[in-house]
Formats: structure tokens, sequence, C-alpha cells
């Protein structure tokens, strides 16, 4: 299922495997920062326009469009402690969405 999207969206064309984030959620990440999987975000940030690691430390704003709802949800990523998160934004979109521990997570980039 996925929950999540990263913009923009092309629904037309096949989402490559590179592009999707995979996260099964844990208490952690439902009581905090969402820490995802570093692979995985690595590969999809390789693609996005205008992301340096620089902007990563302080914060790159992105939308999670959540396609069962139609609901947007402004998310930072943010790089700090050799790990990614999800900052400011992530408490209301977990929220909003209901999330819970052991859920999976699963966004994907797409142009």
């Amino acid at each position: 299922m996925i929950i999540g999207v990263l913009y923009p969206i092309d629904t037309l064309q096949p989402i490559h495997p590179a592009l999707i984030i995979t996260k099964q959620l844990t208490k952690t990440d439902l009581v905090d920062h969402v820490t995802l999987p570093k692979q995985e975000i690595e590969s999809v940030l390789g693609v996005m326009d205008g992301v340096t690691i620089e902007g990563l430390k302080t914060g790159f704003e992105v939308n999670v469009y959540d396609a069962s709802e139609e609901d947007d949800y402004p998310v930072t990523i943010k790089f700090f402690s050799e790990r990614y998160v999800f900052g400011k934004g992530w408490s209301d979109m977990k929220h909003s969405m209901d999330l819970e521990e052991g859920q999976e997570l699963k966004l994907f980039w797409h142009r």
C-alpha cells in the first residue's frame, strides 16, 4: 500500500524501484521523528532538484500526498546525527493519517 508520494507526481509513468522508500514504523518513529532508510532516501535525494547536504542540515521541505485521502502534508527532510528524518510536519501527518506501530510507510518520488 502506498501511503505517501513525494511530489512531483506523474501517474502515467511506472515508478522506478530506486525511487521508492519503504519504512516499517516503530514506536520511536511515532513518538519522535521517523528515521528514513539511508540508502533508499539517498537514492531519491539524488534525483531531487536543489537538494544539498547543507540544505538537509537545516531541512528541505517536501509535500507528501496521501493518495487514499487525497490530502497533502508538508514535511521537512533533515540530516543530522548521520541519519535522515522527517522533522517539521511529521507530527501533523502521523496524527492525521492515524499511523500506527508496525504499519509500512511507502513513499515514492516520481518525475
